[in-house]
């Protein structure tokens, strides 16, 4: 345990040896967007290297320790006038440091002393939306609670930052204010602020009204059946759960067929099929389930199928539902023989 304790302090310590004295944030345009159960989070950073001499190849990018545990996705690139242009190398060097995950940004070129360039770092967070309160009534809308930091939590000094923060409606209980804060309709705007500090932290909160769907994947189990007369026969069995506001007291069927209440049920949802799919199927434990819409997009396009799966009741929070999706795809656009047969297979299951 010691030894593995002296390899993160090395590791931490070269970072800030390598980078934090010369590197400074000049101008930082942060967007936290809180319109779904997630949280994205694109951060528009000039970087400026205020070395005399020699490049620097590399920049850190830090979260929080609060949420450093909680980064589903995390990616960057290099821009010039605000547009992307090349995709940069991210790699994680550490979840548990005591300053929080640190994650290392390969510049497109090296930094050359008294120059600057701007990057793009997009995260996106999950489980730091939390209902409250925890129970609503049927007719009831679903408020949440974010916290989060007012500045941009960095191992390098900041000379300037502003937030932006994108709500899911207008509505809101109450929200921090640290000045200068404003708000015009669903965006409320931090800053500018000017001088702060490595890892600087303010804590931000809003209170406000989400009735977006909050669907996790508690369980998935795929199978894969591959023959070689030409077909794939693929099924998915799916736990989900609705993560909001749990439901309290009674469901009405009579209300929610007369659309009062149940804002923030689920009545349906997307699922995105690679885009050969076919002879696709919905079932439950009853039997299949024809209240689905399937769209398929041009071929030649290679975009996804899409699956509107309505089960045959809504999802309010607390609930859970238990499916099976199955499809089949040609071999010959997954198999590949290059001496040895290798099946080439995107793992990840996309849901919208």
């Amino acid at each position: 345990m010691r030894f593995l304790c002296l390899i993160l302090i090395s590791i931490v310590s070269a970072i800030q040896a390598d980078s934090n004295a010369d590197l400074v944030n000049a101008k930082v345009e942060r967007t936290i967007d809180l319109t779904s159960h997630l949280v994205s989070i694109t951060n528009l950073i000039t970087v400026e290297n205020k070395a005399a001499t020699g490049s620097l190849k590399s920049y850190t990018y830090t979260i929080e320790p609060a949420h450093a545990k909680n980064v589903a996705f995390i990616g960057a690139h290099s821009v010039e006038g605000k547009k992307q242009k090349a995709k940069l190398n991210v790699v994680e060097v550490s979840k548990d440091s005591d300053k929080g995950g640190l994650y290392r940004v390969d510049f497109a070129e090296g930094l050359a002393a008294g120059q600057s360039t701007q990057i793009q770092v997009e995260v996106v967070l999950f489980s730091l939306v939390s209902p409250f309160p925890e129970e609503i009534s049927q007719n009831e809308k679903q408020l949440v609670v974010f916290k989060g930091n007012h500045y941009f939590y960095s191992l390098y000094p900041t000379k300037s930052q502003t937030t932006s923060v994108n709500l899911a409606s207008d509505l809101t209980e109450s929200y921090s204010q640290l000045k200068p804060t404003s708000k015009s309709d669903s965006t409320i705007t931090y800053g500018p602020y000017e001088n702060i500090k490595p890892f600087e932290q303010s804590e931000l909160s809003v209170h406000f009204e989400n009735n977006s769907p909050f669907l996790a994947v508690t369980n998935l189990h795929r199978t894969i059946e591959v023959s070689l007369w030409g077909n794939i026969a693929v099924e998915e069995t799916i736990d989900m759960s609705h993560t909001g506001a749990k439901l309290k007291g009674s469901f009405s069927r009579f209300d929610y067929m007369r659309r009062q209440g149940g804002q923030s049920s689920v009545k349906s949802f997307k699922t995105l099929l690679p885009s050969s799919a076919a002879d696709v199927y919905y079932r439950d434990e009853i039997g299949n389930i024809s209240t689905s819409n399937l769209r398929v997009p041009s071929k030649s396009k290679g975009e996804p199928v899409e699956l509107e799966l309505k089960p045959r009741f809504p999802l309010f929070g607390g609930w859970k539902t238990h499916y099976t999706v199955g499809y089949n795809l040609p071999v010959y656009q997954y198999i590949h023989n290059s001496g040895n047969l290798s099946l080439n297979w995107d793992i990840y299951f996309k849901i919208n």
